[in-house]
């Protein structure tokens, strides 16, 4: 399992082994104030680094963070 989530910290403590680093507490998997386009792009990057850290072998919690080339503030 993958924790998607803007509180990665949290999600460490809460000892997740598999954590990505979302974009907004409200909005972890997306940005409702970007253009469609943007914010399709934002969320597949999400999903990719989910799909990514699904596939590693972890011991412990790990953070990734994706690859995020659109956020609105």
């Amino acid at each position: 399992m993958a924790h998607i989530t803007a509180m990665a910290t949290l999600a460490k403590q809460l000892k997740s082994n598999r954590i990505v680093a979302g974009t907004k507490i409200p909005h972890p998997c997306g940005d409702p104030n970007l253009p469609i386009d943007a914010d399709r792009a934002l969320r597949k990057e999400i999903v990719r680094a989910a799909l990514e850290v699904l596939q590693a072998n972890v011991t412990g919690p790990t953070v990734l963070v994706p690859d995020i080339a659109y956020t609105s503030g």
